[in-house]
């Protein structure tokens, strides 16, 4: 079996979620026996390939080209959309707009035209995205997204809740399955897991630093807890800071120099990230919008408690997890305030296993066999 996992044209630059699933199921489906190679440019021969396995779909125009470059070559489509709801954006946008956003907020109420407006800005940036970007403005990024959902012989999605939003978003009907995202065996089976840090029972937030993973709003609420429970606790960032809000990363370095009990991680090598979720007593991901959050499942796996604003996460996570509001900074603290004082986690039986990649890469082989035997 020769698969073709083709994503955005900038997945490997501006990396993201989707590049991580790609890489992972990647590396698993090679384990199975399948032939798998991956892309990220604009025209690709199909010839050779039995499939294709496309990613990503918000705000993303070329997937509409590559999907209608995939069925006029005859061959069969799957799409992992990672879809996040479009009101969790709009509210996003709305609420806590910084930099781009605020135009977009003010020339359009639409979200479909304000992320059209954004990919207007990138192409700019990225010749690749000029072509897909003018269909968007052309066709209409709504309708494209939809076509895709109807070319697609089967939609892969992390959640019941994502299929369903995708439904009731494009008003169309589609095959789905679920395959959630997995934890790799750098967590089932870590090779270094010493203390990075003079400190331990700190709260961990992994993921970039940008007005979307709400890292702001996180330190406020932490502020506010450091003066209930006292003045040890200490929070750490890992992550980049994101060089497209120069604005929100001046005022979370302003954060840092003010704030002694913060402190920012930009780099882990990636086999001491088990050693810093496991000193850690909460992984918080306070996001305005995710999908599930990978970050948490890696927390839990390392004997974190969790923290999460995402929906979708509550699907997969129920109550190993507590919730909270990205814009309420009283439930961001209270959350936190009860996992801080929780014991720590005890996962269900199987749990490991079924949020794996390996996993996920045999769900995923068992549909593209599904539809391939059709």
């Amino acid at each position: 079996m020769r698969v073709l996992f083709w994503t955005r044209t900038d997945c490997f630059t501006a990396k993201g979620g989707d590049m991580v699933q790609v890489e992972n199921t990647l590396i698993e489906l090679k384990k199975l026996g399948v032939d798998v190679t991956v892309t990220d440019k604009n025209k690709v021969d199909l010839s050779g390939y039995d499939l294709v396995h496309l990613f990503q779909l918000d705000w993303t125009p070329e997937t509409y080209l590559h999907a209608r470059a995939v069925k006029k070559a005859g061959k069969k489509l799957i799409i992992s959309p990672i879809h996040h709801n479009i009101d969790e954006v709009k509210k996003f946008d709305d609420e806590y707009a910084f930099g781009l956003r605020r135009i977009s907020k003010i020339l359009f109420t639409d979200q479909f035209h304000r992320d059209t407006f954004k990919n207007i800005y990138r192409s700019i940036l990225d010749k690749n995205k000029i072509i897909p970007t003018l269909y968007s403005v052309i066709k209409g990024l709504e309708k494209m997204n939809q076509k895709v959902l109807e070319m697609s012989d089967f939609v892969l999605t992390q959640t019941d809740l994502e299929a369903f939003d995708l439904e009731k978003l494009y008003k169309t009907k589609f095959k789905w399955e679920v395959v959630p995202n997995g934890v790799s065996d750098n967590y089932l089976h870590p090779l270094d897991t010493k203390n990075l840090l003079p400190f331990e029972d700190y709260l961990v937030c992994v993921g970039r630093i940008e007005p979307r993973k709400n890292n702001l709003n996180l330190i406020a609420a932490v502020k506010e807890l450091r003066k209930e429970m006292g003045e040890d606790l200490k929070l750490v960032f890992v992550g980049k800071k994101s060089n497209k809000h120069k604005e929100y990363t001046e005022l979370f370095d302003l954060e840092l120099k003010e704030n002694s009990w913060i402190t920012f991680l930009d780099y882990i090598n990636y086999h001491q990230m088990p050693a810093v979720y496991k000193y850690a007593k909460v992984c918080v991901s306070v996001s305005w919008f995710e999908t599930t959050g990978l970050t948490l499942l890696e927390g839990l796996f390392m004997g974190a408690n969790a923290v999460s604003t995402s929906p979708r996460a509550k699907e997969i996570l129920g109550d190993l997890c507590s919730y909270c509001e990205p814009d309420k900074l009283k439930s961001i603290k209270e959350a936190i305030k009860k996992e801080y004082l929780n014991s720590r986690p005890v996962l269900p039986k199987g749990f490991k296993r079924e949020f794996s990649w390996q996993n996920t890469a045999e769900k995923t082989l068992e549909i593209y066999e599904k539809i391939l035997n059709d």
